[in-house]
């Protein structure tokens, strides 16, 4: 049996293991962060997701890989996304609209990609309808952000348990890019669009990380 006094020692002792795993938890694992502690996934929440990108290109860019990621988690694409801009002429639509069969049938054996043939084939599609929406709207930037009246859409997400994966806003924008050719972007991968291009702040209110909206 312990003496009183080295019982207290312990108690103490485990008080305080308790507080510095608390503190710990703290500082490497956010709740708003997807509960991960990968490193890469890890700045890609805290320096890119939901930050509002309003650049025509660089949200094409990002709406190609979203058609990517139907099916896969989210930090395969992320760890793919330097491949794919290689394979893809860094995402310029212009050059992307003009890729043949024969590019197709080259990238099938392009290192560190998805070969999904469909998959690949829908971000020649998707070039082909930027270039139409930028000729119809006269900017495919201006076109996405008027789903949201121009301005980010604060989700007031408190609990990453109060988030959702769908709504009806995604549900007319993934017809809408259909109609114009965009493939594998349904309701629930263009939602994710929507946060990650900052159109929805889904930052929890307390995240260290969530854009100042003006």
């Amino acid at each position: 049996t312990y003496s009183s006094q080295t019982y207290i020692l312990l108690l103490n002792y485990s008080i305080m293991e308790i507080a510095i795993s608390q503190s710990l938890g703290g500082i490497f694992m956010n709740e708003c962060a997807f509960s991960t502690k990968d490193p890469i996934y890890l700045d890609y929440h805290d320096n890119v997701w939901g930050k509002p990108l309003y650049d025509s290109k660089a949200l094409f860019k990002l709406l190609a890989l979203e058609s990517q990621h139907a099916g896969l988690s989210w930090l395969t694409i992320l760890k793919k996304k330097d491949a794919y801009s290689e394979a893809f002429h860094n995402f310029e639509p212009q050059r992307v609209a003009q890729m043949t069969e024969s590019d197709i049938d080259k990238l099938m054996s392009f290192p560190n990609i998805v070969h999904n043939r469909k998959k690949l084939e829908a971000i020649i599609s998707q070039a082909k309808g930027y270039l139409d929406i930028e000729k119809e709207f006269g900017s495919f930037s201006q076109f996405l952000w008027s789903y949201v009246g121009g301005h980010p859409i604060d989700l007031h997400y408190k609990h990453a348990s109060d988030r959702i994966t769908v709504d009806e806003r995604a549900t007319q924008l993934s017809k809408d890019l259909k109609s114009y050719g965009f493939k594998f972007l349904g309701p629930v991968t263009v939602f994710s669009f929507l946060e990650a291009s900052g159109m929805y702040d889904a930052h929890l209110k307390d995240c260290p990380h969530k854009p100042v909206h003006k």
